[in-house]
């Protein structure tokens, strides 16, 4: 079954000088894949990520989420199900000042689960890993670079365990970033974790690195094809 679907959607929003619009457009993802969705700004790959992570809701159109349709839900629904299903990483990190790496990770835990603190413990301990921030663990997070936050940003968001995790704007963490690094990461992520990914991206330089590619012009899907995983 499709992790993901937008049936119908219509949906517009306008962010600077590039207004972004959605016609009437059905799309479905696959869990346990990096899908790539690129194209120009206007091209509304970012506007899709939203809907598809209830971030903003369609004018038209349903988003499906394993199956059941989310039409009609209010904003605690949808909220609940965001913060306990979906995991989301920005250009910012939007990591908390004063509070230390395993303590931005294990945020969500305390914020949506009723688990022990040993539990929170050991989820922490498993996703510092699979980032490679073992050693950071006490590390205040306004001493890391900007690459590290990169990636403790990525662990609070799947500390979880997502069913799905959305990136926003991939080339411009990956600038800063260790390009493959970043990559593989979420290469493993696909792999450990089975999540669906859904990335976006301005230009096609990363298609080659996604399981799935979706190029985006004015509102619709212009190529949807597998490239094939580089770090598969």
């Amino acid at each position: 079954m499709e992790s993901l679907l937008a049936r119908n959607v219509t949906a517009s929003r306008r962010t600077g000088s590039a207004p972004e619009r959605i016609e009437g457009l059905t799309l479905g993802f696959e869990p346990a894949a990096l899908h790539l969705l690129f194209g120009p700004p206007g091209s509304g790959r970012n506007l899709l990520l939203r809907l598809l992570g209830l971030l903003e809701r369609p004018e038209a159109g349903e988003i499906v989420v394993t199956g059941a349709s989310t039409q009609g839900w209010d904003e605690d629904q949808c909220a609940a199900l965001r913060d306990r299903h979906f995991g989301f990483v920005f250009e910012t990190p939007l990591l908390l000042p004063g509070f230390n790496v395993a303590e931005n990770i294990a945020m969500p835990f305390f914020k949506t689960t009723e688990a022990t603190p040993e539990e929170a413990r050991e989820a922490t301990r498993r996703v510092l890993t699979l980032v490679d921030l073992a050693d950071e663990a006490a590390t205040a997070v306004e001493d890391l670079s900007l690459e590290a936050q990169q990636r403790v940003a990525l662990a609070r968001a799947l500390v979880l365990r997502p069913q799905a995790l959305f990136v926003e704007n991939l080339d411009t963490l990956a600038r800063n970033s260790t390009l493959i690094g970043l990559l593989d990461l979420l290469a493993g992520t696909r792999r450990a974790e089975g999540c669906c990914i859904i990335a976006t991206a301005a230009s096609s330089d990363l298609v080659r690195f996604a399981d799935r590619a979706v190029q985006m012009a004015e509102g619709r899907v212009v190529r949807d094809w597998k490239p094939g995983n580089l770090l598969s």
